[in-house]
């Protein structure tokens, strides 16, 4: 073979093309995997709250958003943190999910091309919900738009289909609130998955729930109360055209330690529904069953001691539609039943329930039955029997209920548990029976309605650790009649405080079991009295203003929390006469009136008392129809109050009028407002509209900031502190602000003197003051200028005669910015100037050049001089006060970080309390007096501590002012 023959290129092996291929498009999948989220990122995040926007009627935020397949390859998975949905119309502003994570996964290439975007998992956590539903039943979570009342843009079908095989909840924290419904439900901590082809015919449903506290509450009842919860159900789910089929397999429910499950079956036909659901709680003992009951299960229930025979059954069974319910058995048996407590001496003996409700099934619930043909129990020589039977509870209920109860109350702790501190003493008795149909109730046969007994309580004393003081009730008579239940007399103690009561509560069998709900109206008449009620002891208050009467702004209200409720099925009055009342601090003498709740409106009929050094009158009423936004309207008339106290205890006072917290004096005052509530009932202040007016013989203002930066602006120190005599100001609320009706006129330092503007809630100041300043109160050095400057110029043109200074000189003064830093702008300066005369109009024509040549020089001498004085005057002042408010401040700020210092030792002392109490209901209730009387303590520490730091900061500022107000 010649060198010039080529030789045959040998081709590389397949394997080492198919590594090569392999890396490549390895590496191809794994840049792919990076870029593909961040190119798709916006795109699908716009795309998602397109659809939101346009298929909810609330707002919707997302704080990020992020999208990854890195760990659910091929699947892409979509982020969303921090989102929020909240309410646009009737409950604009109240958030119905804030939920911290939302993770859902789909499919690669439905994100890349598909017109429609399939979801197959979602997962959420770190959630709060907060369901409602007002009075009228509208619901906050019905927030999606109906197909027909979208815009024709956004009609037909979301871009978005929920092909769900698995989802799950994490940490969800739930408050449903169905005021419609009278329920009620809590639900703290709950944990769920679920399991499943969701978008099969035939589904094995598998669900997992744990909740660490169930409250639910119904009809003013509860139900369960801070119960732990497991729930463990699988669901053969077969669906049909038709025909849809629920099949309970394995399940078991636990509520605290009662264990129970289902079997059984629900069926959705097309015009009705078929169940068959049996419970079974085979395995449960008396003391599981106690672990529902509140009292038994929060304190020393493991170490408790139970026995006795247990039957309960339950059954659900038959066809449900529009008119149809399904028949049930439900019954409850327990016999020779204890309850003992090792370290306790007694015991519960002889419990015996037999309690049960039937109903065949059918339209007729009238045929429902529902008995307590037995409940009895022994302890300790002591007796308790009660009965109830009930039927036609749909037309016209019977009722049948006895109740008997003989207990000393100084036996309980010998059988049950009682907190530390805790103790009775005292007898009660009651023999009560109710035996008759509503419709005597109805109609008014009372004696057809046999409705007698009585319910008394004699030398009764209670201690506990949570209260302040003993309750001692000396001797409480309640009566039972078919007409009403009367309250003939109470009269007990309570620290120094006494109180007696008396009076009757009418149609309460209207109220328990009334058809309709005009027929389950309330009524009360009662008659509150007391020679002395000291609120501050009973409630364990400090008599120094607290820190949240002094603080500028309410603390922060927790967004569940409801406000007080009016219940619109009562009707009652309380005459109240109360001799002498200490609350807040304040002491307030012959406090009568006459207080009435009706149709969620309470209100205030001519109450009177002496307070503040002078007396008091309120009308008014506070209605409570809107459940998210209470409102007042209310009235008063103040004589004789003195201002000091009212803006120390009162903190709106400071909000309507800023200056009465550097006033002294007393002063007199009516109002009429009305407004809107916050759930803490703190006023709405845009919201309020009203006007009053305010009288005062003699008061006196120092340290109020506008004065003191007016009278520097006019170098006249004295407007500082000023004794205002017969003032009497008229003014409205609107807006967000208080203005004056009429401009107010009074005298200031011997300038007369009126003021118009406003005083926004928010503390910003707008006023205008027309002063009418006499010659003698402008410092000698400015006139003595301005009168050279004058005979400067008659000199110059001798005919001319201009004249003198005129004795009251008008000045005008805009006072604005806030009231703890106001600026003021005054035409002082050119008030001077004009009051010297109108040289144009008195001169000749001839004269014109050489007298505008003369008031040119009037006006830049004066200006000259005037400055050169303020000036220097200005300037040694400003450095005098300046130096002193360096060192107020540092006192302040010395005192400010003692007080942290003790705040924040206080708060430690509480967490560690609330910490070492757990779960335990009595200790941690201890823990909250605790906490309550440490917070007390540390408040008044630094409240004396920043008293003492004002005081000698005043000091400092009052010494310097003196020091500066010589100079001249």
């Amino acid at each position: 073979m010649s060198k010039k023959e080529k030789l045959p290129k040998k081709k590389k092996s397949f394997i080492r093309r198919l590594f090569k291929w392999t890396g490549i498009t390895i590496l191809f999948l794994i840049i792919a995997i990076i870029l593909i989220p961040i190119i798709f990122k916006d795109e699908i995040k716009e795309l998602v709250l397109k659809e939101v926007s346009k298929s909810l009627k609330a707002d919707v935020t997302i704080e990020d958003f992020d999208l990854t397949f890195l760990s659910t390859f091929p699947n892409v998975t979509i982020q969303l943190y921090d989102t929020k949905v909240t309410g646009r119309t009737e409950f604009k502003g109240v958030e119905l999910a804030n939920i911290k994570t939302i993770e859902a996964h789909v499919g690669l290439w439905d994100v890349i091309g598909g017109d429609e975007i399939e979801i197959d998992e979602v997962h959420i956590s770190d959630a709060k919900f907060d369901v409602r539903v007002d009075p009228a039943g509208k619901a906050n979570y019905d927030i999606v738009i109906p197909e027909d009342e979208k815009p024709v843009a956004d009609q037909g079908p979301s871009k978005f289909k929920m092909s769900l095989k698995e989802y799950s909840l994490n940490n969800i924290q739930l408050v449903f609130d169905d005021q419609a419904s009278d329920m009620y439900a809590n639900i703290k901590n709950l944990n769920h998955t679920g399991e499943g082809d969701l978008t099969a015919d035939i589904i094995d449903f598998e669900t997992s729930t744990k909740i660490d506290e169930v409250t639910l509450e119904m009809d003013g009842l509860s139900y369960l109360s801070k119960v732990k919860t497991d729930a463990d159900v699988n669901l053969l789910m077969e669906f049909k055209e038709d025909d849809s089929k629920f099949t309970l397999k394995d399940n078991s429910f636990a509520l605290n330690n009662f264990h129970m499950s289902l079997d059984g079956f629900y069926q959705m036909l097309k015009d009705h529904s078929q169940m068959d659901l049996k419970l079974n709680t085979k395995e449960i003992s008396f003391k599981d069953l106690l672990s529902l009951v509140p009292s038994f299960y929060q304190s020393g229930y493991e170490s408790m001691i139970a026995k006795g025979d247990l039957k309960m059954n339950g059954e659900v069974k038959g066809r449900m539609d529009d008119k149809n319910m399904p028949g049930w058995d439900f019954g409850l048996n327990v016999k020779n039943a204890s309850i003992r407590y090792p370290a306790l001496p007694g015991s519960i003996n002889n419990i015996i329930v037999d309690a049960g409700s039937k109903f065949a099934g059918g339209s007729n619930l009238d045929l429902m039955t529902l008995d307590v043909t037995k409940f009895h129990s022994e302890f300790v020589g002591n007796l308790i029997d009660a009965n109830l039977k009930l039927r036609n509870p749909m037309t016209d209920p019977l009722i049948d209920s006895k109740l008997k109860a003989k207990v000393n109350l100084a036996t309980l702790g010998k059988v049950m548990p009682l907190a530390e501190g805790e103790s009775y003493k005292g007898k009660l008795n009651a023999d009560v029976a109710l035996n008759g149909r509503m419709s005597a109730i109805e109609t008014e046969q009372y004696e057809k309605f046999n409705a007698q007994g009585l319910i008394e309580l004699f030398d009764f004393l209670y201690k506990s650790k949570d209260l302040n003081e003993d309750v001692n009730v000396k001797d409480l008579t309640f009566r039972f009649s078919p007409q009403n239940l009367s309250l003939e007399k109470m009269n007990a103690r309570m620290g120094k405080s006494d109180f007696a009561m008396n009076g009757k509560i009418d149609n309460y069998l209207g109220y328990l079991f009334g058809k309709k709900k005009e027929d389950q109206l309330l009524k009360g008449v009662f008659a509150f009295n007391s020679n002395n009620l000291d609120l501050d002891q009973l409630m364990g208050a400090s008599t120094a203003p607290s820190a949240a009467t002094t603080s500028a702004e309410p603390a922060p209200v927790d967004p569940n929390t409801e406000p007080l409720l009016i219940p619109d099925n009562i009707d009652f009055d309380l005459n109240t006469n109360i001799q002498k009342l200490h609350y807040n601090g304040i002491d307030v003498n012959n406090i009568k009136g006459n207080v009435n709740m009706k149709e969620e409106v309470a209100s205030l009929n001519g109450l009177s008392m002496n307070t503040m050094g002078g007396t008091v009158g309120l009308r008014g009423s506070y209605s409570s129809k809107d459940h998210n936004k209470p409102a007042i309207d209310l009235g008063y008339n103040l004589k004789e109050i003195d201002i000091q106290e009212i803006t120390t205890h009162f903190l709106t006072i400071e909000k309507l009028a800023p200056v009465a917290k550097y006033a002294k004096g007393k002063f007199s005052s009516s109002l009429n407002l009305k407004g809107d509530l916050t759930k803490a009932l703190e006023p709405v202040y845009n919201s309020l509209t009203g006007d009053g007016d305010l009288f005062t013989n003699l008061v006196t203002v120092s340290g109020f900031e506008p004065l003191k930066k007016l009278g520097e602006s006019l170098n006249m120190d004295k407007l500082s502190n000023q004794t205002f005599k017969d003032v009497k100001a008229f003014f409205s609320f609107a807006d967000g602000k208080v203005t004056m009706k009429k401009p107010l006129k009074i005298k200031m330092s011997g300038i007369d003197t009126e003021i118009t503007g406003s005083t926004a809630f928010t503390q910003e100041i707008d006023y205008k003051m027309l002063m009418q300043v006499p010659k003698s109160m402008i410092p000698a050095g400015i006139i003595k200028v301005a009168e050279q400057g004058l005979a400067k110029v008659n000199g110059l043109v001798p005919k001319l005669n201009i004249g003198s200074i005129p004795d009251i000189i008008p000045v005008n003064a805009l006072v604005g910015g806030t009231v703890m830093k106001p600026v003021i702008k005054t035409d002082f300066k050119e008030a001077l100037l004009k009051a010297t005369g109108n040289l144009k109009n008195t001169i000749q024509d001839k004269g014109k050049e050489l007298v505008n040549k003369a008031k040119d020089s009037v006006r830049t001498v004066v200006k000259e001089k005037v400055e050169e004085v303020k000036k220097d005057l200005i300037a040694e002042k400003n450095k005098i006060m300046a130096d002193a408010e360096k060192e107020a401040d540092k006192v302040r700020a010395e005192a400010k970080k003692g007080g942290d210092q003790l705040r924040a030792e206080a708060d430690k002392q509480c967490n560690d309390a609330m910490t070492a109490a757990g779960s335990n209901p009595l200790k941690k209730k201890a823990a909250e007096i605790a906490c309550k009387e440490g917070k007390k303590k540390a408040d008044n520490s630094i409240t004396k501590l920043e008293q003492e730091a004002n005081t000698k900061a005043d000091n400092i500022i009052v010494k310097a002012k003196e020091k500066a107000d010589a100079v001249k």
